[in-house]
């Protein structure tokens, strides 16, 4: 194990990130990038992306590419057997194949809560899911991608917050704050202008997604803003109804992604979750997800997460994200 270094991606719908670390859970660098979700970008870009990725962070912690382990990539729509083995005929000449595992973000963010690949997960980011990995048995609930479904997520919400403002401008009705908020953060003057600006996009998708935090900032003080949160909450309460009988309720359910980085926003989930199953535990992950990469690429090698370890990780990553 001297000498050996273990990195891990998280490629999510808005950004990319990734840290190198060693076997005893000490973290020397992390990086974050671009969008790595298979269904937004191209597979050459992703490619791209990944290589760009992994040469900053060599660089930036001193390491040859020779001494790196095991590089685990928890990459958004990569979830699916036919997904991956198209990442993996993408790399087929790059001298990271052989170093190379496949999964999908969801692995990542299960293990940056719970330090290992079981438990119940709910991310609600640019996308939301269910995913749950009991007894080397999983099931998964949403995560179908911003064209067939992805209630309860960041996307859900900014276009229900856009649409909003679209009805306004089909019924003649002034426009809210947290509305004229939106279209200033877009760079637009008016709501007709929402159209050329979000279909041009080269990224739609987290354009949409990133009016999210403006939506959430108003709600307890606007009736519309509040109705569009509501029925997200709402989306995310049926994604946890429809997979409870198959959930390990002994263990907490770790909340992950963007929307439950606002505190109110979690705090309403977890009330509702609360009213709803009293006996379910929730939880904020430990760790971001590049580090819960980390943690499947050790776990992937065979070592053993140990207290000693696990403090490491924890602590390096505090000083890391200081930085």
């Amino acid at each position: 194990m001297l000498d050996a270094y273990w990195i891990g991606i998280d490629g999510g719908g808005t950004k990319t990130s990734a840290v190198i670390g060693d076997s005893n859970g000490q973290l020397l660098a992390v990086y974050y990038g671009q969008s790595g979700n298979l269904t937004a970008i191209s597979i050459e870009q992703l490619v791209e992306r990944i290589h760009h990725i992994i040469e900053h962070l060599l660089v930036k912690s001193n390491i040859e590419l020779s001494s790196v382990n095991l590089i685990f990539a928890a990459l958004a729509g990569a979830d699916r057997q036919g997904e991956q083995q198209k990442i993996y005929e993408a790399f087929q000449h790059s001298p990271i194949l052989k170093k190379l595992r496949v999964q999908s973000d969801v692995h990542a963010a299960l293990a940056s809560g719970t330090w290992s690949r079981e438990g119940t997960l709910m991310i609600a980011g640019t996308g939301a899911i269910l995913f749950g990995w009991h007894q080397n048995k999983s099931f998964r609930i949403g995560g179908w991608g911003y064209l067939l479904g992805d209630e309860g997520s960041g996307y859900h919400l900014g276009k229900l917050a856009i649409r909003s403002i679209l009805q306004a401008q089909d019924q003649n009705v002034a426009l809210r704050p947290f509305q004229k908020a939106i279209l200033d953060f877009i760079k637009v003057k008016h709501p007709e202008e929402l159209i050329t600006t979000i279909y041009s996009s080269s990224n739609p998708v987290t354009v949409i997604s990133s009016v999210s935090k403006i939506v959430i900032n108003a709600y307890e003080e606007d009736d519309v803003a509040k109705t569009i949160i509501s029925t997200v909450l709402e989306a995310l309460l049926a994604l946890v109804k429809s997979g409870y009988e198959r959930m390990d309720i002994m263990k907490p359910l770790v909340l992950h992604g963007g929307l439950f980085s606002d505190e109110s926003f979690y705090r309403d989930f977890v009330q509702i979750i609360s009213s709803n199953y009293p006996k379910l535990i929730v939880k904020k992950p430990n760790v971001i997800g590049a580090v819960g990469a980390y943690i499947l690429a050790l776990l992937e090698s065979d070592v053993f997460l140990d207290d000693e370890r696990k403090q490491n990780i924890q602590r390096t990553w505090s000083q890391l994200e200081i930085k």
